[in-house]
Formats: C-alpha cells, sequence, structure tokens
C-alpha cells in the first residue's frame, strides 16, 4: 500500500469501517504500526469535513510527522494549518487566552508548563475555546491528565494509538481514552513492513511465531519487494555511515520517488550522522528534521531524510538505516519501544549499525532470521 490512499480500493473492509464510525460520540483505534492509523485519521478528518463538521484540529505529538503529514495534505480536503502539533495547538490556546506560557528549556519541562496552562484555560468553561473535534494521533505518547485536559477542548475525540510505540515517560494515555471512548476498535491486519522485518520486531517484543506477532497478521506483498535485513558491527559512527552510503546510494537508484530513513537513538549521533552524510556523495539528496536551529517543511526532491527515531514515529521508509544501536539501551524502559518504532519505520530493506554490542532482545530478532540455521554449539566451539 502505497503512503497516500487515493481511492476507496485502497482501502480493506476493516479500514472503511473505522473511517466511516458514526459522526457524533468519541472513537479510539488501536493497531500495529503499519496498519494505517495516521492515514485513517486523515480520512476520518475528511469525513467530518465532508459532512459539516468543520472545526477541527488534528494533533500530532512530535514536529517532524506534522511537518510530514502537511506536506502530503495535498490529498486531502481541509487546510493544512488545521494540523497542528499538541505544542503549538496548547501554546496558541493559551495566549487566546491571554494565559502567558514559557516554551523555551527541555521539552519535559514545557510539557508541564503547558498542562498547567490548560487547565488554567479549561476552568474557564468558555464555548469559544470547543473545537467539533479533535483528531489524536500517537494518542499513547499522552498521560492521562493530558487526554483528560485536551478532552476538555472538544465535542469529540477521535484517536489513534499503538503501546508498543510509546516512547515517552508519559502514562495512561489510553487508557484514559477507553474509559472516555468506550471499547475500542482494534486493526490487527498491517500491510508497511516486510516479513523479515515483522520477525525482527516479534523479537525485539518476545512474539516470534506468535499468532499476535508483527509476521503473522503481516499482509506485506513479499513478491513485489522481497524484505531483507542485515546488520553491521563493531564499526565506530564515522564507519557505520560510510558502510550505509553504497546501499543508499543503490536504494535511491533501486526505489525511485521513494524515502529512505537514516535514524539514530541519540540527537547527538543524528547531528553527526548528518554533518557526514552533508558532505558525501549523496548530500544532495539529504535532508535533516528536528535539529538545533529548528524545523524545516519536508523537501520532497530530497529523499534521505535523517532524524532521530522518536521523531520519525508515525514515518515510513522504503529502506531504513538504523545507526548508532549501541546506544538504544540509554533509553531504559523505553528501550524497547524504541527498537521497535525504528524497525517497524521500514517498509522493505533494514541495516542495523552498531559497534560492540546490542541488547540481547534486538539481537534475538536479528537471530532470528536465520533460526533454522543456528545449531547448538560443540565444546570446541565454546573455547574458539
Amino acid at each position: 500500500m502505497s503512503t497516500w490512499w487515493k481511492k476507496t480500493s485502497d482501502l480493506d473492509d476493516d479500514q472503511k469501517k473505522v473511517i466511516s464510525l458514526p459522526k457524533e460520540g468519541d472513537h479510539l483505534v488501536l493497531g500495529p504500526a503499519g496498519c494505517g492509523k495516521t492515514n485513517l485519521l486523515l480520512l476520518r478528518a475528511t469525513f467530518l469535513a465532508k459532512a459539516g463538521v468543520t472545526n477541527i484540529t488534528v494533533l500530532t505529538f512530535g514536529r517532524v510527522l506534522k511537518e510530514f503529514l502537511v506536506a502530503g495534505s495535498t490529498h486531502y480536503p481541509f487546510s493544512s494549518d488545521k494540523i497542528q502539533t499538541y505544542l503549538q495547538w496548547g501554546a496558541s490556546l493559551l495566549a487566546l487566552n491571554g494565559v502567558a506560557f514559557d516554551a523555551s528549556g527541555e521539552f519535559g519541562e514545557v510539557r508541564i508548563r503547558l498542562l498547567e496552562g490548560l487547565k488554567v484555560v479549561a476552568a474557564l468553561k468558555k464555548n469559544i475555546n470547543v473545537l467539533d473535534c479533535i483528531l489524536l494521533d500517537e494518542a499513547q505518547d499522552y498521560s492521562a491528565e493530558e487526554i483528560e485536559v485536551i478532552s476538555c477542548f472538544a465535542d469529540q475525540i477521535y484517536a489513534v494509538g499503538d503501546d508498543r510505540q510509546r516512547v515517552t515517560s508519559a502514562k495512561g494515555g489510553l487508557n484514559a481514552l477507553e474509559a472516555k471512548c468506550g471499547e475500542p476498535v482494534v486493526l490487527k491486519k498491517h500491510y508497511r513492513n516486510g516479513i523479515k522485518i515483522c520477525r525482527v520486531a516479534d523479537g525485539i517484543r518476545n512474539e516470534i511465531d506468535s499468532e499476535e506477532g508483527m509476521e503473522a497478521t503481516s499482509k506485506y506483498n513479499e513478491q513485489d519487494f522481497e524484505s531483507s535485513v542485515i546488520p553491521h558491527s563493531g564499526l565506530a559512527l564515522a564507519d557505520q555511515v560510510a558502510a550505509a552510503i553504497p546501499e543508499i546510494e543503490t536504494q535511491l537508484f533501486a526505489y525511485p520517488d521513494e524515502t529512505i530513513g537514516v535514524l539514530c537513538p541519540k540527537q547527538e549521533d543524528a547531528t553527526r550522522v548528518a554533518a557526514l552524510l552533508l558532505s558525501s556523495k549523496v548530500k544532495d539528496q539529504v535532508q535533516t528534521q528536528n535539529f538545533a536551529g529548528g524545523y524545516a517543511a519536508f523537501e520532497p526532491n530530497k529523499r534521505v531524510i535523517v532524524t532521530t527515531i522518536i521523531s520519525a514515529k508515525g514515518l515510513e521508509f522504503r529502506a531504513v538505516h538504523l545507526l548508532g544501536m549501541e546506544r538504544i539501551s540509554r533509553f531504559r524502559d523505553l528501550q524497547k519501544n524504541l527498537a521497535f518504532t525504528g524497525v517497524t519505520r521500514a517498509k522493505t530493506s533494514l541495516r542495523i549499525y552498531y559497534d560492540k554490542s546490542i541488547p540481547g532482545y534486538l539481537e534475538k530478532g536479528i537471530l532470528a532470521l536465520h533460526e533454522a540455521s543456528t545449531s547448538d554449539p560443540t565444546l570446541d566451539d565454546l573455547f574458539a
């Protein structure tokens, strides 16, 4: 399936039902990576707009996803200014109500101040602040308290999410939405990730060969693009970039008009990787997102997108290069979700680069690709 659906036949029956849920009421849609949640959210916004429900906003958690959706908003009959980040929307609402707000500093601190300000505005109970519908993407990354406050500013909530992709420390958002919306609509089938990529993702979550795993529920067409996963170990970061460049050159040729993601767990690594790529043979195809100095609109003629895994959440690429993955463990309790999110950004080609070692759960996913050929070591092997 393509990134942007253009006709009814692009959707399966479950996806059609999700878009056409009753116009009234609150709705929560859950589903795995690649099931089309974000696309369905935008089609739901289209459904509402064409049904006369026009006072709406689409909220993304991250700025990179927002810019990506704006770039694709020409496919939808509503203006791109209806797509905002949670921070943008909240700061604007505070300003309209004369509530002071300091947006400087670490995001975690800004997020706390934003929530407190929104509580003040919610307590005013002004009808002018209330939208017909807020459509909420990546709902798993909100806290229960944030969901409760956001809900004060909408007659209806339509949210999509997947707890396996929660990459912030906030918890309880999906539980709060389920309490508000009732039984969620659950999508099981997904189309983005090739079978080998699914197998790595299942290894991360200890769901190899599970009926509920990504591999078992994948509808990816391997005949069109056979999937592949290759690890590259024992490389310092600069050497990881050097190893990635020839593959990126080949992929730019092999996958015309499709994007390639170069993702790192840590921001400082992504910054360094970007600098190296911008002085390489592929420099004319490179764009960066979520770096110091602000965000930029997506440039469709530059198909190599360098960013962090967190910032790439909600995006998809024909090929993904995960660099600096030895640092994934620094995210502690969120590391498995972050690794899962990074892996499932890839449709067809996944390359994983690291220096000395990666966590056992990620190794397990990679080894699962070659499970059938793995035999027990001999005693002599132990001393080799």
